[in-house]
């Protein structure tokens, strides 16, 4: 598919999309996350649906056989406290920080 088609709207040739990039300084996500997920163990019944749901893989097993978060790799976007069915996962300030004085 590395063909131009020409844009009805303009006459502008169309240039394909190209190849995903892989970042190769990655390091941690803290520098944005405002908030991060911490379990109530008296709660969990280690089922695993956090562990399923996290987009990041950023879940694991503990040595208890409970689950907690990586916190390198959590963006704190809380998909996993709103799946748990016990809601023994909630969602704690990480950082108190203005959103315009984040570090990028």
């Amino acid at each position: 598919m590395a063909e131009r088609k020409k844009s009805a709207a303009r006459g502008q040739s169309i240039k394909p999309a190209p190849e995903l990039a892989i970042t190769t300084d990655f390091h941690t996500n803290e520098d944005w996350r405002f908030e991060k997920p911490v379990w109530d163990k008296e709660k969990c019944i280690k089922c695993g649906v956090c562990y399923l749901f996290c987009p990041d893989g950023a879940i694991h097993l503990d040595d208890e056989g409970y689950y907690e978060a990586d916190l390198t790799y959590c963006k704190g976007c809380g998909i996993c406290s709103v799946q748990c069915w016990t809601k023994s996962i909630s969602m704690e300030e990480a950082v108190k920080r203005l959103p315009w004085l984040i570090k990028i």
